[in-house]
């Protein structure tokens, strides 16, 4: 080709190359995250044999390393761009607040508005520690870019912090890229809600994970700073 293209430019060896790399990635993912996805298997065949209607139950395994590695790359591209917004928002995932079935949040229009009603809740410790750094946080909404909208018109300029399972949590910054909000995230430990399991339980997560993302942009959190 004479007049190359201005970005990539693919040859004849393109496709081969590319089918052997992601051969590659989809095997050593798999070895590197044994540990894991030791259940998955058995999981995925028995959603595919229950066929109970929840569509995320038969998520194909390979499907769990693609989002996963989305995350982490969508969570390196944003960083810079979360840490410099002057004001930040935590998106709590509705699972969490299974710790109490009587949950006495508060509905809210965009995003119900956690009471802190059980102490080992970790909405209750989500939103303990957002009030040390002095920033809303509220439950996450079904129409998520919608509430981004408005938090945008509420915040100004603002970067979104969002704790949710692996096949949700890189296509919630997907949607906060749209709305040109730069999000950051934390994986569930497990995925307990009853799109996952028969019984529902509390998904968990790690409040270090989510401490390490605010102590960077902000430093230890002091009661007297107002970072909204």
């Amino acid at each position: 080709m004479n007049n190359p293209a201005p970005t990539y430019c693919l040859d004849s060896t393109f496709r081969r190359r590319l089918r052997e790399f992601t051969d590659e990635f989809i095997s050593s993912g798999y070895d590197r995250f044994s540990r894991e996805f030791n259940g998955l298997d058995r999981y995925i065949e028995q959603a595919l044999k229950d066929d109970c209607g929840e569509r995320l139950r038969r998520t194909p395994k390979v499907k769990y390393l693609l989002e996963m590695v989305s995350f982490q790359i969508l969570d390196d591209l944003n960083r810079e761009a979360f840490n410099t917004a002057p004001k930040t928002l935590l998106v709590i995932p509705d699972c969490l607040s299974l710790h109490n079935p009587d949950c006495l949040k508060e509905d809210g229009p965009f995003g119900d508005i956690c009471r802190q009603c059980t102490p080992s809740c970790q909405a209750n410790q989500m939103v303990a520690l957002a009030d040390r750094y002095n920033i809303p946080a509220v439950f996450s909404k079904r129409n998520l870019e919608q509430q981004l909208k408005h938090y945008r018109d509420e915040l100004g300029d603002y970067g979104v912090i969002g704790v949710a399972c692996i096949n949700m949590l890189a296509a919630g910054m997907r949607s906060a890229a749209e709305v040109e909000v730069p999000a950051r995230g934390v994986l569930l430990n497990f995925s307990g809600c009853e799109h996952w399991q028969n019984q529902p339980c509390a998904s968990e997560f790690s409040m270090t994970w989510l401490e390490e993302i605010l102590t960077e942009k902000y430093g230890k959190p002091h009661k007297t700073t107002d970072s909204r």
